[in-house]
């Protein structure tokens, strides 16, 4: 059995793909996974972000996204790769392999991740934005009596007009607005179009943005299947 895994912040995705070609997909909560409880015998290829389960998983032997497997997708030599984490490189090799080039891949999670891609399949970068409930988190942690405030599914009126929604338009907005420069930023050195694609567990609220419509949407298991093209 093969087994293809993304370890983010707050999830890790489980793909198992056995002798006769059946595959399973399960998603757990990370701080829950033990790479010591894979099957013995399996072979394990993994995207990790997290520190102590890189450190577990590399004593198992398993094969890790990193720059250097990946470089017969992607030319990493415009950058600086050495601290690139691995859901971004299996994010640009997907890209590579699979997209209308020059692309961008926007993984909206714990952390809102961006990664271009050129049409000579060159990484060249991206930028790292907190997420919607970070963001939220963030606020909570260094003020006194900001609220947390759950995640909702649209923008409420602009001003906010109580301090939830003055939350929610100052994280959600601000998020919306970033990723859009961003873009616009990247489009403009390029002097062309990029293909985006939104991806990760909270894309659907970006999808929904009119600023940002033409979205391509990547799915939930955009980086896990950069990491099972990377070692297949």
């Amino acid at each position: 059995m093969r087994c293809f895994l993304n370890i983010g912040n707050t999830h890790t995705q489980i793909l198992s793909v056995m002798p006769d070609g059946g595959r399973t997909v399960r998603t757990v909560p990370t701080a829950d996974f033990d790479p010591s409880s894979l099957p013995d015998g399996t072979e394990v290829c993994a995207a990790c972000v997290v520190a102590e389960k890189t450190d577990a998983l590399k004593a198992r032997g398993c094969s890790m996204a990193t720059p250097e497997a990946a470089s017969k997708f992607v030319d990493f030599s415009l950058v600086d790769a050495s601290t690139l984490g691995q859901d971004r490189v299996a994010n640009a090799v997907y890209l590579a392999a699979k997209a209308v080039l020059p692309a961008v891949s926007l993984d909206f999670g714990t952390c809102i991740t961006a990664e271009v891609v050129d049409a000579q399949r060159r990484f060249l970068g991206g930028a790292i934005f907190p997420g919607r409930t970070l963001a939220r988190r963030a606020l909570v942690l260094y003020t006194s009596k900001l609220p947390f405030v759950e995640l909702a599914d649209g923008l409420p009126p602009c001003p906010g007009a109580n301090t939830a929604d003055a939350i929610r338009m100052g994280t959600d907005a601000a998020a919306i607005d970033a990723v859009l420069g961003f873009i616009v930023r990247i489009e403009k050195k390029l002097g062309r179009r990029l293909t985006v694609y939104a991806c990760g567990g909270d894309r659907a609220f970006f999808l929904r943005t009119p600023e940002l419509a033409g979205m391509t949407d990547g799915g939930d298991d955009f980086t896990l299947r950069g990491v099972e093209l990377l070692f297949s």
